[in-house]
């Protein structure tokens, strides 16, 4: 290695070794390019008089440009905190770091815990004099290399759109298979199907996901199971009918790789444009029954299985929030169910909406005068006013 030694720097004593190998993408070049990486210092290591080998750290398919998502990165770095490191060793600088402020960040905090760090192709040490100006030129390099990349594949992805080109993006979805870049249904798209029509049929994303665990439904991961959120995405992605929404978030920036508000992009929404595992009207009406639950939540009314049929249906006018069922005891000890407004229970005693308590048995005399019958399902909306006034809202046929 082409690293220049500092005068009487630590060689009489047997250094705990260690280096860090990493590569961007699982590609089987990279992969060779790995391996070799690891093999060639674990043999250096270990044929250097007075090095101790400790151990090869790796981190494939990890970007460099940020150390936070590289658990090998991390590892190493714990343990040259815990002392157990004086040299690491690796190939060059982008494949420390790609991001200026964690390259010189990690380099410090090395320093001060007396571990050196070599570059093999650039031929510097952490403890030369001058390596924190040589090493911020050579990192502000990688960061601009990588930032340059991310600007070709973001055009790249803009072009292939003008064209009608669009792949998905890890090439797997769950009831289809991509085959010449159009999504195809295969073998697993009773699921999606049986999900969209459990959901229509009143059961929850929870109740969904457990029942497809019970019956041995696959996973696109197959070895895991279903969760309520898996359930949530599926639900609302527009490919099951046949569309696509191109560009559906901000492009990711360079270091954070989270999607960056601040640049400008172009959404593009495609009807038809592959095979749907559901039809149109069954989309549709999933797409309102969850638009109603959004409506629902935002105006505070959070159903359950055992809630009250009228609970989501009153509404105070005062204050507009929903009205919730109690049930209490009159004084001659008979149960008494009344509706009040949420809103009296938030704040400080006496803070909340003093709009009044309405009995139930009122309700649905209210209800039974406006509708002609005892039919809650006919309910659309009822709110209650100051003066006690009850406006019943009934659904139209």
């Amino acid at each position: 290695m082409r690293v220049r030694r500092l005068e009487g720097q630590r060689e009489t004593k047997t250094l705990r070794v260690a280096a860090y190998a990493r590569v961007s993408t699982l590609e089987e070049e990279q992969e060779e390019s790995f391996e070799t990486q690891s093999k060639y210092y674990a043999k250096l290591i270990n044929s250097t008089p007075r090095w101790s080998f400790v151990k090869v750290y790796a981190d494939k398919g990890r970007s460099g440009s940020s150390a936070d998502v590289r658990p090998g990165f991390q590892a190493m770095m714990n343990d040259a905190r815990s002392g157990l490191i004086d040299l690491i060793l690796v190939k060059s600088v982008s494949r420390f770091a790609r991001n200026v402020i964690d390259a010189n960040d990690y380099l410090h905090e090395l320093k001060s815990h007396n571990v050196e760090i070599r570059f093999d192709r650039e031929g510097i040490s952490s403890f030369d004099p001058s390596a924190d100006m040589i090493f911020n030129v050579l990192a502000a390099t990688a960061q601009e290399e990588i930032k340059s990349l991310s600007e070709k594949v973001k055009w790249t992805n803009r072009r292939l759109m003008e064209k009608g080109i669009h792949h998905v993006g890890s090439g797997h979805m769950l009831g289809y298979d991509e085959i010449d870049g159009k999504l195809t249904p295969n073998k697993e798209a009773w699921i999606i199907r049986q999900i969209f029509e459990d959901y229509v049929s009143g059961l929850s994303v929870v109740q969904i996901a457990s029942r497809l665990n019970e019956i041995g439904a696959t996973t696109l991961r197959k070895n895991s199971t279903f969760k309520p959120g898996t359930i949530d995405k599926i639900l609302t992605n527009e490919c099951y009918v046949g569309d696509r929404l191109l560009q559906k978030r901000a492009p990711k920036n360079y270091l954070t790789h989270r999607p960056d508000e601040s640049q400008s992009y172009d959404s593009r929404y495609i009807t038809n444009d592959h095979e749907g595992i559901v039809d149109r009207e069954l989309w549709e009406t999933v797409k309102g029954m969850r638009e109603e639950q959004r409506q629902q939540l935002d105006s505070g009314v959070h159903k359950r299985k055992s809630s009250h049929p009228l609970y989501g249906k009153i509404f105070c006018a005062c204050c507009g929030s929903p009205y919730c069922r109690r049930i209490t005891r009159a004084y001659n000890g008979e149960k008494l169910a009344t509706w009040v407004c949420v809103d009296r229970f938030r704040g400080k005693k006496g803070d909340g909406c003093m709009n009044p308590i309405i009995k139930e048995t009122k309700i649905l005399k209210a209800i039974k005068d406006k509708i002609g019958s005892d039919n809650l399902d006919l309910v659309e909306r009822i709110d209650i006013g100051e003066d006690y006034s009850i406006k019943v809202k009934a659904i139209q046929k």
